[in-house]
């Protein structure tokens, strides 16, 4: 059941992004939402795999996840700018706690790359989709509309 509502979570990241972007007219924000939809992209990759609608690849799961933390490492570098826009979900708190929005993104970082290294098979893949989805959620509960 807590696997269905992961994956039900990441679905709506998923197309909440996809839709979001649609009449972006900040080059700055539109940026900030390409790393965003690529993160749920590649969050997408290990859901797919636990769902079992896509097979189990542990290179394509390593993979997916050092993505994750390369997109993470380059967050706080697309939101150095103070950018607006109608679309833009991003909260001014960003700016205002820049300091612990980065540490955010750094900690996903660092915990995608330790997953990466840890998954072997498909049973790996629960807890690491369930420790990626909280580090999402540390960030966006705060920091996004």
């Amino acid at each position: 059941m807590k696997v269905i509502k992961l994956l039900t979570l990441i679905f709506l990241v998923i197309s909440s992004v996809a839709f979001a972007h649609s009449g972006v007219k900040d080059q700055n924000v539109k940026e900030r939402m390409m790393v965003m939809k690529a993160m749920a992209d590649n969050t997408k990759v290990i859901g797919q795999m636990l769902k079992r609608k896509t097979q189990f690849d542990a290179n394509e799961a390593k993979s997916a996840l050092e993505r994750l933390s390369s997109l993470s490492l380059k967050t706080p570098k697309v939101f150095t700018v103070n950018a607006t826009d109608p679309k833009s979900e991003a909260k001014p708190a960003i700016w205002d706690e820049f300091d612990e929005f980065t540490k955010l993104s750094l900690e996903l970082a660092e915990t995608s790359i330790v997953l990466a290294n840890s998954i072997e098979n498909i049973e790996d893949l629960r807890p690491a989709l369930k420790r990626i989805s909280s580090g999402c959620k540390s960030c966006h509960s705060k920091y996004r509309e």
